[in-house]
């Protein structure tokens, strides 16, 4: 495993035999003639690092869930790079939301079926392994094939509706192992669903991990969720305005974990021969 890397919603991944994938492609939010602000994390971020490193397509792309600012890079990219293969937890939100989230969704549900009319999209769910390589073991940690709903006694915030937390909670969550050395992305799962939903249902030794991405961008988290997984490094993917403060960061803190916020040090490279690991960062000496 080699060069995982990460900006707002990317994880980049280079098996040991060279393939590339993606889970989530970042930010990327139409606009009338164009992308909002001009940036679209596939044009702006994942495409030059791709090119700089001599990558002329993607062995597949794995998204988390379906909102703009994880999968609105695969709109560009999609039409710029050759995808083989796109991976997502097959969740369609089917309630009632307003015309912002309707059109996200229902974005991501064209850009889904235009993958399947492929034969390009797999639907994978908890107990699942993915072959992306012969030497990792990939397993989908959630959501279950019957999906999260809203579990009981959870409260939410009057502005959180199920158009976000749902989708958020069936997240594509994986643990990639590679010999010794174990990773776990659990995608946009919201504290309330981590610790009503998932940890209830999920043998905790599957959590077990050397690095994390920490959930919902390190917004969200729980100290059973911390203690749980327990990560040597915890990872938390934001831009830098939301980047002091995080939730998280105390809990995995509190565990022994190294916290990095790629808002604060810059990007983030982790290097694995499956016995040990190694850790750059961008800005190493960032408070």
């Amino acid at each position: 495993m080699n060069a995982p890397e990460l900006a707002l919603g990317i994880f980049s991944l280079e098996t040991p035999d060279g393939k590339v994938w993606l889970y989530d492609t970042g930010s990327g939010y139409p606009a009338e003639n164009g992308w909002a602000g001009d940036f679209n994390a596939g044009r702006d971020l994942v495409a030059p690092f791709l090119k700089e490193r001599g990558i002329s397509e993607l062995a597949g792309v794995m998204i988390s869930h379906a909102h703009y600012d994880h999968f609105g890079g695969l709109i560009w990219l999609k039409e710029h790079f050759p995808i083989r293969r796109l991976i997502d937890s097959g969740y369609a939100f089917l309630g009632e939301s307003d015309p912002a989230y309707a059109a996200e969704l229902g974005h991501y549900s064209r850009l889904r079926a235009d993958f399947a009319e492929r034969g390009l999209h797999q639907a994978a769910h908890a107990g699942d392994r993915l072959a992306l390589d012969a030497r990792l073991d990939v397993e989908v940690i959630a959501p279950p094939k019957a999906f999260f709903a809203n579990p009981s006694g959870a409260v939410r915030a009057p502005c959180d509706q199920p158009a976000h937390y749902l989708v958020n909670a069936n997240s594509l969550g994986l643990r990639i192992r590679f010999g010794e050395i174990v990773f776990y992305l659990p995608g946009d799962i919201q504290t309330e669903d981590i610790d009503r939903s998932l940890l209830p249902g999920v043998d905790r030794a599957k959590l077990k991990c050397h690095v994390l991405i920490a959930p919902g961008h390190g917004i969200h988290g729980s100290k059973a969720f911390a203690e749980a997984t327990r990560p040597e490094v915890s990872i938390a993917s934001v831009f830098p305005r939301y980047a002091r403060g995080l939730k998280s960061t105390p809990e995995f803190k509190a565990v022994g974990a190294k916290v990095l916020i790629t808002g604060i040090h810059g990007w983030v490279r982790i290097e694995s021969d499956g016995r040990t690991y190694t850790v750059t960062v961008e800005h190493p000496d960032a408070k």
